[in-house]
């Protein structure tokens, strides 16, 4: 069963609530795993002063690594194959000049040092396709997650918005408003709606 991402207790990374500022919704933290704020942001206007280096995010426990077991690329069945092909023609190669003989192991040594390259080839090609996460900072990864659901959110729910309601706000005013609203700060006109 995959993990809630919308659950703080099953996100990668827990948010760090500086002295005195309020903690935002549930939601603007899974939407925004690893964001690092430029110095002078204030989600909302009576903020106090970022403390200097101020480490925003820290591991969520055991949710890091599940996170990362979650997301690392499946095993491949094609790795497998090409795997057996290359023991496969390494096993006939060693073999075939003393089960056969000096003269007829040509063809079938022939043919298992075809095996073995391309057994060897095809592993080398499999790992390199689905190794894309290695050697990537593991923030990067998680901040790379974060920002392609928060699209995806604010796609789905500025559509819903648009078909739900008369009002013709733009997407920016849209995205800021929810904004507002994760970090507890709605404006006298959204209190009244």
């Amino acid at each position: 069963m995959p993990p809630n991402w919308d659950d703080p207790d099953d996100l990668p990374l827990r948010f760090v609530v500086p002295e005195g500022w309020r903690t935002p919704a549930p939601q603007w933290i899974s939407l925004h795993q690893g964001f690092m704020p430029p110095p002078d942001w204030q989600p909302y206007p009576d903020a106090p002063a970022i403390p200097e280096n101020w480490p925003w995010w820290e591991e969520n426990g055991s949710s890091w690594y599940t996170f990362f077991r979650y997301h690392a690329p499946p095993p491949s069945r094609e790795l497998g194959w090409w795997f057996a092909l290359g023991a496969a023609g390494l096993f006939t190669l060693t073999v075939s000049p003393f089960a056969l003989g000096f003269p007829t192991a040509f063809i079938p040594g022939g043919l298992a040092l075809v095996a073995l390259v391309l057994g060897l080839r095809g592993i080398v090609n499999t790992l390199r396709k689905s190794t894309h996460w290695v050697g990537n900072d593991p923030m990067d990864r998680v901040r790379r997650w974060s920002d392609e659901r928060r699209e995806a959110f604010f796609d789905r729910a500025y559509d819903r918005h648009r078909r739900t309601s008369s009002d013709e706000q733009p997407r920016p005013e849209f995205e800021a408003a929810m904004q507002r609203r994760w970090w507890r700060e709605t404006s006298a006109s959204e209190e009244s709606s």
